[in-house]
C-alpha cells in the first residue's frame, strides 16, 4: 500500500455519519509501521552488513525489531518492499525457528518465480529448502543444476551443496564443493559439510510483512 494513500474504510466511516467503523484491516493498515525511504535503505543496508560478517542472529534482531508485527509495514517503493522481503528471508532461514524457515522459503520461491534468470535468488531457495526435512531433495537438485552450469554464486551456496551431498553419501561430490566454497570464501568458517543444527520447532506462523490481506479487505469497500 503507497504510504500516501488513505487507509481503507474512511469512505465508509463518512457514510455511516462520521463514525469510524473500520474493518480489523483498516486498523492493521493505520498501526503498520511506515518506513521512509531512507529508514528502508539503511535497515536493508545494515542487515546485509550483519549477514555478510556471519552475523544472521544479529541481521534478524534488526530486522524483526522494525518488522515483527501482525500490523506490517508500509514502503513507498515495490523495489524496496522486495529487497526487505529478501534480506528479511536470509537473515530468517540461518538464524530463524521454523516458522521463520517456511516463511523464507515462501518468499524466496515467490521472488525465484518472479526472477527466474536469478541464480542469487534460486541458491537462496536451495539454501532455505536445506533448512527443511521436506525440502532437502529439491534443494539439491536445484543446487546440481546450478553446479552443472557454473551458476551457484557464492561460497554459502557450495557450503550447502556440500552438506547435501554428504547426508546422500556422496563424499567426493562434498569434498569438491567444500573446495569450490574455499577458493570463494573470504572467511573460511563458512564452509563446512557439517550438519547445521535443525530449526527450532514452533507452531506459530511467522509474520511476512505482507499486505495481501489488507489489499483484499481494500477491494470490499
Amino acid at each position: 500500500m503507497p504510504k500516501s494513500r488513505q487507509a481503507p474504510g474512511f469512505a465508509l466511516a463518512l457514510l455511516l455519519g462520521g463514525s469510524l467503523f473500520l474493518p480489523s484491516a483498516a486498523w492493521a493498515c493505520l498501526n503498520a509501521v511506515e518506513l521512509s525511504r531512507k529508514e528502508a535503505v539503511k535497515l536493508i543496508n545494515d542487515a546485509e552488513t550483519a549477514l555478510a560478517a556471519g552475523e544472521a542472529a544479529k541481521a534478524l534482531a534488526l530486522l524483526n525489531r522494525k518488522l515483527d508485527s501482525e500490523e506490517g509495514y508500509e514502503v513507498s517503493s515495490p523495489q524496496l518492499d522486495k529487497r526487505i522481503q529478501r534480506v528479511w528471508a536470509v537473515a530468517r532461514l540461518r538464524a530463524g525457528d521454523s516458522a521463520d524457515v517456511d516463511a523464507a522459503v515462501n518468499v524466496l520461491r515467490e521472488q525465484s518465480r518472479e526472477n527466474k534468470k536469478d541464480p542469487w535468488l534460486q541458491v537462496r531457495l536451495a539454501e532455505a529448502l536445506s533448512r527443511t526435512k521436506k525440502g532437502q531433495t529439491e534443494a539439491r537438485k536445484i543446487l546440481e543444476d546450478l553446479a552443472g552450469r557454473d551458476l551457484i554464486v557464492d561460497p554459502e551456496g557450495f557450503a550447502t551443496l556440500a552438506r547435501l551431498r554428504k547426508v546422500a553419501k556422496d563424499e567426493a561430490g562434498a569434498a569438491q564443493a567444500l573446495q569450490r566454497c574455499q577458493a570463494m570464501a573470504k572467511k573460511p568458517e563458512v564452509c563446512s559439510d557439517t550438519a547445521l543444527p535443525e530449526p527450532k520447532k514452533v507452531s506459530r506462523q511467522a509474520p511476512s510483512g505482507s499486505r495481501s490481506g489488507l489489499r483484499d479487505a481494500d477491494s470490499l469497500l
